[in-house]
């Protein structure tokens, strides 16, 4: 079994309160134990004394009774194992089981939580929290303080593993015929394609601006020995012309050629989806890709930057992060409609996930109390219940006297 922690704060002042009130109803006993000793001595000299002594009485035996019931709860009176009392030690697993029945059926399932949900506000109260300095302060260096115990935690070996198995899971869902079917399409709507093809017309016009000379030369390897240089000369500034007329005429949006690749980029596009070859070819890709041994360096690299960075400027990283909530923190208050959405994944968050396993739930909090000590189970109900229980043996003690007192005056009125 384990020890669990309670805040210290709410735990000392429910120590100190429940300290005061059981002094107030033990110091309310004595005074009637006293006053019942009193009376009774006193009471052949002053007979008048007997409905003092009455009172005291019964408010005695009303103080002891509801005391040893209180007490009966949480421990054996005295110490004496009588039966029927340390209520709570003994019955630690059925108190546990209901409890836990008790929040997953009437809390996590109930129409109020349903309700509640709907209600929240999560990403306003987050906003209202982040609008604090002192608070971003405090959750930048935590999270910073954090972060290496995190990935000590996670460990080096088990990371690579996750985002190993995270990449081939997550490549062929990314890099498949349609997604890359729909982003050359989007592209396309850009003219990127286009912006492309000018890009490799610049290339080709700057090469052959820039090697005339080996044009030159090559057409010239090309014609016969008999054919006067002139001539060479004249056929190979023709080609060069040639070449950048042709790219310079290309760049004419209605030129035929310029039509015909824009057709051809359009019609590749719409099979690229439907495309059994290209599914092929992406597949062997993205299997090459989740298999190198380049990713698995940088996967390294980046391991060890985060791990150097995590330790050499925490007070940067913190800072950064830090700025980082403050814009999250501006950007809730300010875009409802952000705000409206993180709320609406919040609550389907918890209604996916938290509610149908809510029975689980209960069987974890109460495994949880019965991980606890019977000691630690019984200070913690007396801390939060023993408080008002005090006002049970201060109230018994009063009524108690108060029907002594009744009794005392009925059957001294029928004697008469």
């Amino acid at each position: 079994m384990h020890h669990s922690t309670v805040a210290p704060e709410s735990s000392d002042a429910a120590e100190v309160d429940l300290r005061r009130m059981r002094r107030l109803a033990t110091g309310l006993l004595v005074v009637v134990a006293l006053a019942f000793v009193a009376a009774w001595w006193a009471e052949p000299r002053w007979p008048w004394l007997a409905p003092l002594r009455a009172f005291a009485e019964a408010a005695v035996v009303g103080a002891v009774a509801d005391w040893f019931a209180v007490v009966a709860l949480f421990r054996h009176p005295m110490g004496i194992p009588l039966p029927h009392t340390a209520v709570i030690t003994r019955n630690q697993g059925r108190i546990a089981a209901a409890i836990g029945r008790f929040v997953a059926a009437n809390l996590v399932a109930s129409p109020d939580m349903a309700r509640r949900l709907t209600e929240l506000d999560p990403a306003g109260q987050a906003a209202v929290w982040l609008d604090r300095p002192e608070l971003r302060e405090v959750l930048a260096r935590r999270a910073v303080e954090t972060f290496p115990a995190l990935l000590a935690t996670i460990g080096e070996d088990r990371l690579r593993a996750s985002v190993g198995a995270a990449l081939e899971r997550g490549l062929p869902t990314v890099v498949n015929p349609a997604r890359m079917a729909q982003v050359l399409s989007i592209l396309t709507e850009n003219g990127q394609h286009l912006r492309a093809l000018d890009f490799a017309l610049d290339e080709v016009g700057g090469f052959v601006a820039r090697h005339q000379k080996l044009i030159r030369r090559k057409v010239s390897l090309r014609c016969g020995e008999w054919m006067p240089l002139w001539i060479e000369t004249r056929v190979a500034d023709a080609v060069v012309e040639g070449i950048t007329d042709t790219v310079a005429e290309l760049r004419d949006p209605g030129h035929p050629w310029r039509l015909e690749f824009e057709r051809l980029v359009n019609e590749q596009i719409g099979t690229l989806a439907e495309s059994a070859e290209f599914a092929a070819r992406l597949e062997t890709i993205t299997a090459r890709v989740a298999e190198d041994t380049a990713v698995e360096a940088l996967l390294d690299r980046v391991w060890r930057d985060i791990e150097d960075r995590l330790t050499a400027d925490r007070a940067g990283l913190a800072a950064a992060l830090e700025r980082l909530l403050d814009q999250l923190g501006r950007r809730l208050r300010e875009n409802e409609s952000l705000r409206q959405s993180v709320n609406d994944w919040c609550r389907a968050a918890f209604e996916r996930h938290v509610m149908p396993r809510r029975a689980t739930l209960g069987r974890l909090i109460a495994d949880l109390i019965l991980g606890w000590e019977a000691s630690d189970l019984t200070g913690r109900a007396e801390r939060h219940m023993g408080a008002d229980l005090q006002y049970i043996r201060i109230s018994g003690t009063i009524v108690g006297g108060l029907v002594g007192l009744a009794i005392h005056l009925v059957t001294t009125a029928i004697r008469g």
